[in-house]
């Protein structure tokens, strides 16, 4: 397989799950021998330490003025001559697809990592600037129809690459469970934002823990609801089974000490931290919005409930928590779900294929 520059373009390196993703694909890429540099439209952030460790540029293209900045990105196209322009969501996407074509790149992609927005306006952005793609990657079916459901949509230009995740370390490294008496754990992984709906989860955990004390719920990530999910879990007196642990860079660590993995989710693509649960061996409880429900009833490895409905949450957890067997038997089924269908592995060979399908008329 040839050695290509690839080179990736997104918002920022602040954590998140896309952010995550892209970071794991241009790592590996860069030791399958390509060439790769990250491009940030807005901002840098804590994962570009981690880029710049490996080896790998990143690039911030925030200049004073738009023209300024459009100029700065195609002169480090031309200067680079890069074989992919990667774009990632819909604003680096508006950005650098139409600048990348114009500067010569023989293939430009874009992923769509949750579904469509609320905004008519950036929709329609977004498939103006896709005109210049040779391929728009939906992570889900549920996305990809959504996406294609739009009125300015090219369902032509639309394929599903469906997300995967790197192993966390915790788990390359084997890290033992422990064999000591615990609380039933959960926990879940996520930005602290009203999209993914936390206060549903505390109401669902009190419920819970009105017939099952011995319960507890880590959830790790950080945000601007940080200060009421504290109000609300002291108002629901949890404080002594919840902790907010913050964002995290041992994210494996928590997951390898857990027993079932939460999203209460309001909307979703296909969230990495649901592929990592996988990995772990969790078995996942979700709320039914985006890519999830096909995650999960892809190979029976968790519950699957309706959102903003503490009450279908809170049961669906009592009965993982009344049954162990069953509670093995999902753990069994994520964790070869996770080795067959969402290794980063096979991500990054789905979308060297797609690069090739595009360049490979174009190479001697």
């Amino acid at each position: 397989m040839p050695s290509l520059a690839i080179h990736h373009v997104l918002d920022s390196l602040a954590v998140g799950g896309a952010e995550t993703l892209v970071c794991s694909l241009a790592r590996f890429q860069q030791q399958a021998g390509h060439r790769v540099v990250v491009h940030c439209r807005a901002a840098s952030g804590p994962l570009a330490h981690e880029l710049q460790t490996a080896g790998i540029p990143v690039l911030l293209h925030n200049a004073p003025s738009r023209r300024l900045t459009l100029l700065g990105l195609f002169r480090t196209f031309r200067r680079y001559r890069p074989d992919v322009v990667h774009c990632h969501n819909i604003a680096p996407t508006v950005l650098a697809a139409p600048v990348a074509r114009i500067a010569g790149v023989p293939c430009v992609v874009s992923t769509r990592h949750g579904t469509v927005t609320r905004s008519r306006r950036r929709e329609r952005k977004f498939w103006l600037a896709a005109r210049f793609c040779w391929r728009v990657v939906a992570v889900s079916h549920f996305a990809a129809q959504q996406l294609a459901s739009g009125p300015w949509a090219r369902p032509d230009k639309l394929t599903v690459i469906l997300n995967g995740a790197a192993l966390p370390p915790a788990l390359r490294a084997g890290l033992p469970l422990t064999s000591s008496p615990r609380p039933f754990t959960l926990i879940s992984v996520g930005r602290l934002h009203r999209v993914k709906d936390f206060p549903s989860l505390l109401r669902a955990v009190a419920l819970a823990t009105a017939s099952f004390p011995h319960l507890r719920l880590w959830i790790l990530g950080d945000g601007p609801e940080r200060t009421q999910l504290e109000s609300l879990a002291s108002e629901l007196g949890i404080t002594h089974c919840v902790k907010l642990l913050g964002a995290r860079n041992d994210v494996g660590r928590w997951l390898a000490q857990a027993d079932v993995f939460v999203l209460a989710s309001l909307s979703e693509g296909v969230p990495i931290a649901l592929l990592e649960a996988f990995a772990a061996g969790l078995p996942a409880v979700v709320t039914a919005v985006g890519g999830m429900p096909e995650v999960v009833q892809c190979c029976g490895a968790g519950v699957v409930v309706p959102p903003s409905q503490p009450e279908a949450l809170a049961q669906a957890i009592l009965d993982l928590a009344h049954s162990p067997d069953r509670l093995k038997t999902l753990g069994e089924l994520a964790r070869g779900c996770y080795a067959r269908h969402f290794t980063l592995e096979r991500v990054a060979a789905d979308y060297l294929r797609l690069y090739m399908e595009r360049l490979a008329p174009h190479r001697p």
